[in-house]
């Protein structure tokens, strides 16, 4: 099956069509100089999403793609320890998602220096897989410093714990799946609706307070 896609003329085309899981059973059959192309597929795919989504977390474009990039790269290297019953875009999800609350912690204990898994193996990896995370036209955020409820949405998140900004963002801001937010944060399912109440309050306690 995989030798048929990655024979033909154009084999992002015929990977473009098929579901997550698929792709990357094929991308595990497939020879290493082949993979890469495959792979792009799922980074065009996802990669709005998840810069969009550290983006939430970091406040800063430059580095919301790095760690998108970062995220891509882990997914990467782990094309063949894929366990294909398990959902890929999750599995991504829960990759980016620790990648960001890192950071975050990084930054907190030294506030002068970020993004400092960039100076180590991750660094050399990118050679293997340029432009992986490289948009095209302007950054998805370009507009939202334009917008101004988005802004307020955005500083009304900032405010809140990191667990209910993490829960808000999945839900209803990416618009993940209950099934799927329970998958990446390991939660059971009441567990993750709870949360999901419990968040939407506190939000809407700092939407009043910015004044919104």
């Amino acid at each position: 099956m995989a030798q048929t896609s990655f024979n033909s003329g154009n084999r992002s085309a015929d990977l473009a069509s098929l579901p997550d899981h698929e792709i990357m059973a094929r991308l595990k059959e497939a020879p290493p100089e082949q993979i890469v192309a495959g792979f792009e597929v799922l980074v065009r795919r996802y990669k709005n999403a998840i810069v969009s989504y550290t983006y939430r977390f970091v406040a800063d474009y430059r580095a919301a793609e790095d760690l998108a990039q970062e995220a891509f790269l882990r997914v990467y290297r782990k094309i063949h320890e894929y366990n294909s019953t398990a959902k890929f875009s999750t599995w991504l999800y829960t990759i980016a998602g620790n990648l960001a609350k890192d950071e975050l912690k990084r930054r907190a204990r030294h506030p002068a220096k970020s993004l400092d898994w960039q100076s180590g193996k991750s660094a050399d990896t990118t050679r293997n897989v340029p432009h992986m995370v490289d948009t095209e036209g302007p950054a998805p955020e370009a507009t939202l410093e334009q917008d101004e409820v988005r802004i307020t949405v955005n500083n009304a998140l900032k405010q809140l714990k990191d667990d209910d900004r993490e829960i808000l963002l999945l839900k209803d801001v990416q618009g993940l799946a209950y099934e799927d937010i329970a998958e990446i944060l390991q939660l059971p399912m009441g567990t993750v609706k709870s949360r999901i109440s419990r968040a939407r309050l506190a939000f809407k306690e700092v939407w009043k307070q910015l004044g919104a």
